[in-house]
């Protein structure tokens, strides 16, 4: 592939799976600024690969692999991530009219909270169903079989769907000190 076509399809991607593969680098690392440089990496790493040659179907998943393996690999050098976690700061800038970005921001810590409560595999696979991505490409960019990803994306929504519930104003679960 020529340098014109990889970068359109490098920037492409970027522009919309950048913020969705920080965060999920940042669940993994627990370090902003250390998923930050496996990201940028990561998309570095693309370029390379289609520049070479290599057939990449599906870009999203093959990030999201890709981010996985370079933070566990950091982990185990002797100076990888083992400092003091960073503090995940809001996303939303108070100048000017606030009240919006405010609710913004409870609405993603919410969806944080949310998330946090799922294990990787199945965050993975919730992240790449919400792309639109079909369980059979799901499967084979995972590399595990699509009754896979159909129990993950279950037990996903399963426990995301609870919280929700005993999130609820009035919740029995709530009345009854069970949550």
């Amino acid at each position: 592939m020529d340098r014109e076509q990889a970068a359109g399809i490098v920037d492409a991607l970027f522009d919309t799976w950048y913020p969705n593969l920080i965060r999920y680098a940042v669940r993994l690392a627990r370090q902003k600024s250390t998923a930050e440089e496996v990201v940028q990496d990561t998309f570095l790493d693309l370029y390379k690969a289609l520049r070479a040659g290599s057939e990449v179907q599906f870009p999203k998943a093959w990030t999201m692999c890709v981010v996985r393996r370079k933070i566990v690999e950091r982990r185990q050098e002797p100076f990888g991530i083992d400092q003091e976690h960073e503090e995940l700061g809001s996303q939303a800038d108070l100048t000017g009219d606030w009240s919006g970005e405010v609710d913004l921001a409870i609405d993603c810590e919410r969806l944080r909270q949310h998330l946090n409560m799922l294990s990787v595999r199945e965050e993975e696979v919730l992240m790449l169903r919400l792309q639109s991505m079909k369980y059979r490409e799901i499967a084979k960019s995972l590399g595990i079989s699509i009754n896979s990803v159909n129990t993950l994306l279950a037990r996903a929504l399963t426990k995301i769907q609870k919280h929700l519930v005993a999130e609820r104003p009035g919740s029995s679960q709530r009345r009854r000190g069970l949550v």
